[in-house]
């Protein structure tokens, strides 16, 4: 009963909230069933189940809800994050799920499928803005929606739940900032991303783009005083909250930089490390990437970052589990993967063609997705392991990499009927694919 009734509040809270945006009602429709699917999914999904740490995060919060104060940190994995998600969570514990009428571990992943569809609005608005055709609109949308680590990640029980989605948030408001100039969106983009740094270290992301656009903002009007008002708000802003966070992780990092950055991520042992070589950041192995749901390489000195970020996008960096042992799922994560590699195709051989793009539209997109990329890359290179690679790091780059295909695909119809067909079809079949991975019928 209690999965009825968290079925029925989820698809209300969805519909109202997305027909007082006034999206269209394809949007609303591909939302809900989207929606549907992550239902299906949480229904033969255990907090546990693909979500390692899930114990850490669980203590976490209960320690917060009992005792409302944060644990040891040397208790757990998770005991070293900023308390901003766990303390959310804790209070949704005591508040809505008071009373015990529904179980906890169902409860929390509630929570989870909430804050993902506060990532799918905000992706929503960041594609309305970007997109003038509707149908480009369409297959954008759709590809975030039913992505496979979005169906994935819609019910983790995970700081990453909260953090994507501040961290989205705070792109499309710094998109919308540095597009009309508008004081609002400058303090929304800036209290997103300090409550991202309150999140996860990951936040630091958004934070340097955010930094980033302030200081060019200050040059390019020569120093006028507003853009320097901006600029030196947002430094304080977001130095405060980087110290805060820093102050949550306490006697047990003292000292060290790299602990208070990002907490127990620095204590892995050495012997936990794979090779950390030119190579194995510049090749790809097309067939192990193709023939395997993991990530995980079976050697050490075989993980190539390349395979582990492309591969976790997909189905996250460690094995999905005995539900999807069958022949059937080893032959659609193949046809997944091959999807994935003809999408990167598309982009990469139509790109260099692209002339009279307006870049300032979508800078602040780049420079996110730039700055996730090069911190997961120094992440990687500083604490050389599968899961500092993972693309759940940088899980908000999706939207720009299904905004990218979507506008490729539209561009490829001035060109050829064929062409744009063929693309439309690698990108349902991309949807099509994932929601038979993931969906179990009674």
């Amino acid at each position: 009963m209690s999965y009825w009734i968290v079925s029925a509040c989820t698809v209300s809270v969805e519909l109202y909230v997305l027909r007082r945006l006034r999206f269209g009602w394809f949007i609303v429709a591909t939302v809900l069933a989207g929606t549907l699917v992550n239902l299906n999914y949480l229904a033969y999904t255990s907090v546990y189940e693909r979500n390692y740490d899930a114990p850490s995060h669980v203590l976490y919060i209960n320690a917060i809800a009992e005792h409302l104060r944060m644990p040891t940190e040397s208790i757990c994995t998770a005991c070293g994050h900023p308390p901003l998600y766990y303390a959310l969570a804790a209070l949704w514990s005591k508040v809505v799920l008071a009373g015990g009428w529904i179980p906890q571990e169902l409860g929390l992943q509630w929570l989870s499928l909430l804050l993902f569809f506060g990532f799918v609005v905000f992706s929503l608005l960041i594609l309305r803005t970007t997109i003038e055709q509707s149908k480009t609109m369409w297959l954008a949308a759709a590809l975030v929606v039913f992505w496979p680590s979005s169906i994935i990640n819609s019910v983790r029980v995970h700081n990453d739940a909260l953090a994507s989605t501040l961290m989205i948030a705070s792109i499309y408001f710094i998109a919308q900032w540095d597009r009309e100039g508008r004081h609002r969106d400058f303090y929304a983009a800036v209290a997103a991303a300090a409550l991202a740094l309150l999140t996860k270290s990951t936040g630091y992301t958004v934070a340097a783009t955010l930094l980033a656009l302030a200081g060019w903002r200050v040059w390019s009007t020569r120093f006028n005083r507003e853009s320097i008002k901006q600029c030196a708000t947002a430094t304080l802003v977001l130095f405060g909250a980087a110290l805060l966070a820093m102050a949550f992780r306490g006697p047990l990092f003292p000292f060290a930089l790299c602990p208070k950055v990002l907490g127990h991520a620095c204590s892995i042992p050495p012997y936990f490390f794979v090779g950390n070589k030119p190579i194995n950041y510049l090749y790809f192995d097309l067939r192990g990437f193709v023939s395997s749901t993991s990530s995980l390489a079976s050697a050490p000195q075989q993980d190539y970052f390349l395979n582990v970020l492309a591969k976790s996008s997909l189905f996250g960096v460690m094995a999905l589990g005995k539900a999807f042992e069958g022949a059937p799922y080893k032959g659609l994560a193949v046809i997944i993967s091959v999807l994935l590699l003809a999408m990167v195709a598309v982009c990469v051989a139509i790109l260099p063609f692209v002339k009279a793009v307006r870049w300032q539209r979508y800078r602040a997109l780049v420079g996110a997705a730039a700055s996730m990329l090069i911190l997961l890359v120094a992440f990687r290179i500083m604490l050389p392991t599968p899961f500092h690679e993972d693309f759940r790091h940088i899980f908000p780059v999706l939207v720009p990499f299904c905004l990218l295909y979507a506008k490729t695909v539209e561009r490829l119809s001035r060109w050829s009927a064929v062409l744009h067909k063929a693309g439309v079809a690698i990108g349902l079949l991309m949807i099509a694919s994932s929601v038979a991975f993931f969906v179990r019928l009674p």
